[in-house]
C-alpha cells in the first residue's frame, strides 16, 4: 500500500483519470497490455489517491460511519466495460452489489467519467450477475434524494443522471441506482485539489445516507431490520463473522420496540375485556389474555419500525401457535417510530394489525438457518 501511495503522489489524479478514460477507447474484455495497465491504474493508483483523501477525513465524520474503505475493480478474468473504484462501509456496503456508497464510473467511450453516489445495482443468481429490478432502484435512489435534499442542494453542479454509453448489460445497469452526481468531461477534468474537495462532499453526503438508511423503516427494497439483523445474527453463528451489514438495532432499540408493541396490543385486548398478562420472559408465546367462560388465547406480538410484510418467528413459537390453533392471535405493530436522539432510544406510534385465529402455515415460513446433526463416525 505504501508503493501504491506514493506512485499516486507521484502523478496528478487528474492524469490517472485521464488515461484511464484514454485507454477505455481500446477496451476489450482481454487482458490485453492496455487492458492490464488499467487495471492497475483503477485498483492501485486511483484507489491509493483516493485512500489517501479518505483518511484526511475521517475524523471528520461521524463516529457511526468512519469504518469507510476503498476498492478499485475492473474485471476478475474478463475485463469489464465499465472500470471503477469506490469508497463504501465495511459495514453497510460489504461488496459493490450491496448497500450505498461513492464510486468513480468511467464512460465507456472514455469521453467522461463520474464521481457518483450510488449503490449495489445487481445481485448474484443461478452463478452471474445479474441487474436488480430497475424500479426498485429508482425508488432507492428517489428516497435518498429526498434524504439527502439539503446536501444536495448546495451544489449546482450535481446531475440526477448519467450516460456511460455502455454495450453490455452490467455496464448498462448502474445509471438507474444512481442519486447524483458530477461529471468530467475529458480535456476538462480539474487539477487534484478541486477533485479532493468533490471527494470529500461525496463522502460526507454519503455518511449522511447512511445514517438516514440506518434509521429508515421505509426504504425501498430493503428488508425489515429485524428480518436483517436474525440473518447477520444467523451468518455470524455459522462462522461468516466477516459477511453482513452489522446490526441495524441496538439491543435497547430492539427492547423500546418490543415494549411498545406489547403496551398497544395489551391495551387492545384490555379493552375487548380480556385480562392479559405477560409471559414473554418465560414462554414461547407473549400475553396470555383469558375471558369470562374460560376463553383463552395464546397471543404473539410483534413490533416493527418497517411496514410489517415480515417477520421474525422462533420454531418453539410456531410450534405453540400450530398446537394451540385456534385459540391464538398474531399481534402486530408495525411502523413504530423510533428517535435515537437521546440517551435511550423511546419508541412511539404504530399501528396495530390483529390475525386471530392465527395460525402460520409451512408455506409462508422462509428458514434462516438450520441445526445440522453431523453424522457419528469418520467419514471420507
Amino acid at each position: 500500500m505504501v508503493v501504491y501511495a506514493q506512485l499516486a503522489k507521484v502523478r496528478d489524479m487528474r492524469d490517472l483519470l485521464e488515461e484511464v478514460m484514454l485507454l477505455q477507447t481500446t477496451w476489450t474484455a482481454l487482458n490485453t497490455p492496455d487492458m492490464a495497465r488499467r487495471g492497475r491504474l483503477v485498483r492501485q493508483e486511483i484507489a491509493a489517491w483516493m485512500r489517501e483523501e479518505l483518511e484526511s477525513m475521517l475524523d471528520e465524520l461521524p463516529p457511526r460511519v468512519r469504518d469507510l474503505a476503498v476498492e478499485g475493480k475492473d474485471g476478475i478474468g474478463r475485463k469489464t466495460e465499465v472500470p471503477w473504484a469506490r469508497v463504501y462501509s465495511e459495514s453497510r456496503s460489504p461488496s459493490a452489489t450491496d448497500g450505498w456508497y461513492v464510486v468513480y464510473l468511467f464512460s465507456a467511450g472514455g469521453d467522461r467519467v463520474y464521481l457518483a453516489i450510488g449503490q449495489g445495482t445487481t445481485r448474484w443468481a443461478g452463478g452471474e450477475l445479474r441487474p436488480r429490478p430497475q424500479d426498485e432502484l429508482l425508488a432507492r435512489a428517489s428516497w435518498a434524494r429526498e434524504r439527502l435534499a439539503n446536501d444536495l442542494s448546495s451544489r449546482s453542479d450535481l446531475v440526477a443522471t448519467i450516460e456511460l454509453g455502455a454495450r453490455t448489460s452490467l455496464g448498462r445497469s448502474y445509471a438507474p441506482g444512481i442519486v447524483a452526481a458530477i461529471s468530467y468531461d475529458f480535456g476538462a477534468i480539474p487539477d487534484s485539489s478541486d477533485l479532493a474537495a468533490d471527494l470529500r462532499f461525496a463522502v460526507r453526503t454519503l455518511a449522511h445516507l447512511y445514517i438516514e438508511a440506518d434509521g429508515s423503516s421505509t426504504l425501498p427494497g430493503e428488508l425489515p431490520p429485524e428480518i436483517s439483523d436474525a440473518l447477520t445474527l444467523a451468518e455470524r453463528a455459522a462462522g461468516r463473522r466477516g459477511r453482513g451489514q452489522g446490526y441495524r438495532l441496538t439491543v435497547s432499540e430492539r427492547r423500546a420496540v418490543e415494549q411498545r408493541a406489547v403496551s398497544i396490543a395489551s391495551s387492545y385486548l384490555k379493552d375487548q375485556g380480556w385480562s392479559v398478562k405477560d409471559v414473554g420472559a418465560t414462554s414461547s408465546f407473549d400475553l396470555d389474555a383469558r375471558r369470562h367462560g374460560g376463553e383463552r388465547l395464546y397471543v404473539e406480538v410483534k413490533g416493527t419500525t418497517s411496514l410489517g410484510a415480515e417477520v421474525v418467528l422462533t420454531h418453539n413459537e410456531v410450534v405453540l401457535h400450530r398446537e394451540n390453533h385456534p385459540n391464538t392471535m398474531l399481534a402486530l405493530v408495525h411502523s413504530i417510530d423510533l428517535d435515537r436522539s437521546g440517551r435511550m432510544p423511546v419508541a412511539t406510534g404504530g399501528t396495530l394489525r390483529v390475525l386471530t385465529p392465527w395460525v402460520p402455515q409451512i408455506s409462508d415460513l422462509k428458514p434462516i438457518s438450520y441445526r445440522y446433526a453431523v453424522p457419528d463416525g469418520s467419514h471420507r
